[in-house]
């Protein structure tokens, strides 16, 4: 009878011992990624409530008109925002011609665009609100940025959903018509 000690090999138990030990990993990993993604979300949405504050403050502070000015993701890039101000279209004369500034929102160069991670959107919401005295359709028609901080302590109102993968992420922030961010609770 041959000795069993000689035998080389695993037994079928073993191996699958051992795929299960890689399956466990295995998904713990891809949970991981997904949850490290999910955190980027939560950071861009923090990033973007510091963002409107500061905004805010500064428009008040030095009487100047901003719009948050967002483009959505493409192909080839992520999703982003960035911070335009209100210039007023502006005629003048040089040297005998005629210039006229047909754009009136302008790049604020200080502020550096944020790009958000990869499958991460917000959809910005207009709200109603009557505005007294105003008719300035750069400011209030329907080409004008859909949050506007009008530098004298007023805001156009707007609510704010912040998505990963479209499923949103935390609640809705909420910029009413006096500046004041707020999140829904």
């Amino acid at each position: 009878m041959p000795s069993s000690l000689n035998n080389k090999g695993f037994t079928l138990i073993e191996v699958m011992v051992v795929i299960v030990i890689i399956s466990i990993i295995a998904s713990l990993i891809v949970l991981n990624i997904d949850g490290v993604d999910q955190r980027k979300a939560m950071q861009a949405r923090e990033m973007l409530l510091l963002d409107l504050k500061q905004i805010n403050r500064e428009a008040n502070d030095q009487s100047r008109i901003y719009a948050l000015d967002f483009h959505p993701a493409t192909d080839v890039a992520t999703a982003q925002y960035g911070l335009v101000e209100y210039i007023p279209r502006q005629q003048g004369t040089e040297q005998g011609i005629r210039v006229i500034d047909s754009k009136p929102w302008k790049e604020v160069k200080d502020f550096t665009r944020r790009n958000l991670p990869d499958q991460v959107s917000f959809l910005v919401e207009p709200q109603e609100h009557q505005f007294r005295d105003a008719s300035n359709a750069d400011l209030l028609g329907n080409n004008a940025p859909q949050l506007i901080w009008f530098g004298n302590g007023e805001t156009k109102p707007v609510t704010i959903q912040m998505y990963y993968q479209q499923k949103p992420v935390g609640s809705v922030i909420r910029v009413d018509y006096l500046g004041k961010v707020d999140e829904e609770k």
